[in-house]
């Protein structure tokens, strides 16, 4: 019984910490570091519910060009498990032979037990993508399972990929 209830006063606490986070003043030091490499995010509308937090409509310019508009993002950070997702994704045609036109969803998954990766995962007209990203050597690993006409439509992207074992795969370091 004092498992039990030793169990239930860390996790009303765990929750507790999580709500009461300042994940306004979070997203705001995001968008200041993101303005360093000259992105820039507005006329987006925040807010927050049970902890997680949503960003709805955001529009995304690059060195002052718009890049892309972003339906919304939802956040949420339960320290143990934090997660981010990207909903709706509409790249400008400009910057299309870089990333795919539309991105239905796109998730950025993060734990403190392995605090050196993110794991990825993208869905959207392309196909599949899912992958990490190690923050220590900083690579990133992407393995893509895509639609028939990918090759086609995306033939710049379609170059970075290898294939291996019969799938895509894109390997960089940076």
């Amino acid at each position: 019984m004092k498992f039990l209830k030793y169990i239930f006063w860390c996790g009303l606490f765990i929750f507790i910490t999580v709500l009461f986070l300042p994940k306004e003043n979070f997203y705001f030091l995001m968008e200041h570091k993101l303005n360093e490499y000259k992105i820039v995010l507005g006329n987006e509308t925040l807010s927050e519910f049970l902890g997680v937090f949503s960003v709805k409509n955001a529009h995304v310019s690059y060195f002052g060009d718009e890049a892309a508009q972003i339906g919304g993002i939802k956040a949420a950070p339960f320290i143990l498990y934090n997660e981010v997702e990207f909903e709706n994704i509409q790249i400008a045609k400009k910057f299309q032979s870089f990333a795919p036109g539309a991105i239905e969803s796109a998730k950025v998954k993060f734990t403190p037990f392995y605090p050196i990766k993110l794991w990825l995962n993208l869905n959207g007209e392309f196909g599949k993508i899912s992958g990490s990203y190690n923050m220590y050597g900083k690579k990133i690993y992407l393995v893509l399972k895509p639609h028939e006409n990918f090759k086609q439509k995306y033939p710049s992207i379609y170059r970075e990929f290898k294939e291996i074992d019969g799938e895509l795969v894109y390997e960089s370091s940076f």
